[in-house]
């Protein structure tokens, strides 16, 4: 009989719980060994006593032996569990019962003890000859060992009947422990990728931002090569399909993808799973980048938003358990997709109608037509270079757009008088900030950009109005807009005077470093440059001109 090491397949028990059992009768002087039902060997007692490891064991290693001796013990096992006692070789005794599941043999339980009659007899020396042993060193082995009777060795096979009975309960509580925490520690995994995708989901975070991370997080716990996104939203800006990971697909193969896979999806609307790509009709065309994929779709009441898509799981194919958690993924995520359409879309009708409202005060002077825009742009681009927060710096943007709002509240003649201002039209003019944020202050999602519409004539050296707060006592975002106001009004045409040329502005911003300006962002709007700044302005300028022509024009016709 040849021997194999492994766990025996049908006895459900790993090694060092065989290995347990067979030092626990090793003590007593017993050789443990697990049969198959044909008789071959699946396990025995490597670490038995030198009489079993020189004489027992050979004979259950050699077909030629254990086929003459060990064979007999087959036919004397019963399925119902009794334990049968035989001499299947001279001077040992065994006892064996079969281990049953569902009315099937599956192994043959052995013990093997040195019998009372050990003896060297003729049988005894002649297989010591087959097996190359010394009969007499053989005999001085034996009488080391414990001699066993039927009812002793039978004795102790039902304790190891017991034992193993108890150990094979123990082994499959052992794994249903293991295979619920396997199970816990992956719903973990999932409930806190849940989690953190809920914990991310702010409207006004960008969709690009927001499916990056997504698919960075499901990368992780799903454990696959590549993950990407498509979005199909038509008020979102981010709406080309992007793959992150190490599958790499050639150029234009995203996008012939992405459309693929949304037309597919506002079809089935479930997941679409194939893990070989290259007997796909659809998708084969892959397989030279990719084995499997699994995509699923982005879907709020029944309009398909988009898509996630992975590719190639590391340890297996994809099963029903990935599918559900991308599924899951994906519907959290289009609430998200679905919110911040409808943010975008607030927000758009908000900036519209702020559009329109800052269209109405620069309508009231030609010349000042644009000049809103263009200093909100222009702060916009130093909130940048400053490095602010891309939060920080669209709410710098709106109060841009919003710094004059308060020349509503001044005369029409003072606003568009050709020539110098009186003391009276000069303290009505700087009353503009105070009326703008008197304006704002009842609107609450305006709250924040109040500062910058009531300190944006304010100056470093405090001789600013209408407070006269000096250096970082201004707020920043009033300091902001105060570069942005003044490098504009230098350079568009006023009823009194010409547009200063840029590079003169330039200078004009650098005297007034430390003075009028905080020396800090008087530098970094210096850094912006002249070429950048006539790309934010030239536009809003051709378009001033247009308006104060044609309002030069009226005037000449009345």
């Amino acid at each position: 009989m040849k021997t194999d090491p492994t766990t025996p397949a049908d006895l459900a028990l790993p090694p060092h719980a065989l290995e347990a059992l067979a030092a626990r009768f090793r003590g007593s002087g017993l050789c443990f060994a697990v049969l198959r039902p044909d008789g071959t060997v699946a396990f025995f007692d490597h670490q038995a006593a030198t009489f079993f490891q020189r004489f027992a064991i050979p004979v259950l290693s050699y077909s030629e032996c254990g086929a003459q001796f060990f064979g007999s013990a087959l036919p004397i096992v019963s399925l119902d569990g009794q334990v049968n006692v035989c001499q299947p070789l001279p001077g040992t005794i065994m006892a064996a019962f079969a281990y049953v599941e569902r009315k099937q043999l599956h192994a043959i339980i052995t013990l093997i003890g040195r019998s009372e009659s050990f003896r060297l007899d003729d049988n005894t020396i002649h297989l010591c000859q087959q097996l190359g042993l010394d009969g007499e060193w053989l005999n001085h082995e034996a009488s080391k060992m414990p001699a066993f009777d039927s009812s002793g060795i039978q004795h102790e096979a039902r304790q190891l009947s017991n034992m193993l009975r108890d150990q094979l309960k123990l082994n499959g509580l052992e794994q249903e422990v293991e295979s619920l925490s396997g199970q816990l520690a992956n719903t973990y995994e999932e409930l806190s990728l849940i989690y953190r995708l809920s914990s991310g989901m702010k409207v006004n975070r960008s969709a690009g931002e927001f499916f990056k991370q997504a698919c960075l997080d499901v990368m992780d716990v799903i454990d696959v090569r590549g993950m990407g996104f498509v979005l199909r939203a038509e008020s979102l800006e981010h709406r080309d399909p992007v793959l992150y990971g190490t599958t790499s697909l050639p150029p234009g193969a995203v996008h012939r993808l992405a459309d693929q896979l949304i037309g597919h999806l506002k079809v089935r609307k479930s997941a679409v799973v194939v893990n070989d790509l290259k007997r796909d009709p659809a998708y084969q065309w892959l397989a030279a980048h990719a084995q499997g994929m699994l995509a699923v779709p982005l879907q709020r009441d029944e309009q398909v938003l988009g898509a996630l898509f992975a590719f190639d799981k590391a340890a297996s194919d994809f099963d029903s358990v990935d599918s559900k958690l991308l599924t899951s993924i994906a519907n959290e995520s289009a609430i998200y997709l679905q919110n911040a359409m409808l943010f975008e879309d607030v927000r758009g009708l908000m900036m519209g109608l702020l559009h329109s409202l800052v269209s109405a005060v620069d309508a009231k002077d030609a010349y000042t037509c644009g000049h809103s825009e263009r200093v909100a742009l222009m702060a916009r681009e130093l909130a940048q270079i400053a490095g602010l927060p891309m939060a920080t710096v669209e709410r710098v943007y709106m109060a841009g757009l919003l710094h004059d709002v308060g020349k509503i509240g001044v005369p029409e003649a003072v606003l568009q008088k050709p020539g110098k201002l009186t003391t009276e039209e000069f303290d009505l003019m700087k009353q503009h900030p105070e009326i703008g944020a008197r304006i704002l202050r009842d609107v609450r999602q305006l709250e924040d950009v109040i500062p910058g519409v009531l300190y944006h004539h304010e100056r470093w050296d405090g001789r600013g109005y209408p407070s006269k707060l000096p250096g970082e006592s201004i707020p920043l975002m009033g300091r902001i807009i105060c570069l942005a106001d003044c490098f504009d009004a230098m350079t568009s045409n006023r009823t009194y005077r010409r547009a200063l040329p840029f590079e003169v502005a330039m200078m004009e911003i650098k005297n007034g470093s430390g003075t009028q300006f905080d020396p800090t962002l008087a530098d970094a709007f210096i850094r912006i440059g002249e070429k950048r700044l006539r790309e934010l302005t030239s536009g809003h300028h051709e378009q001033a001109s247009r308006l104060i022509e044609l309002h030069n024009t009226t005037l000449r016709v009345a």
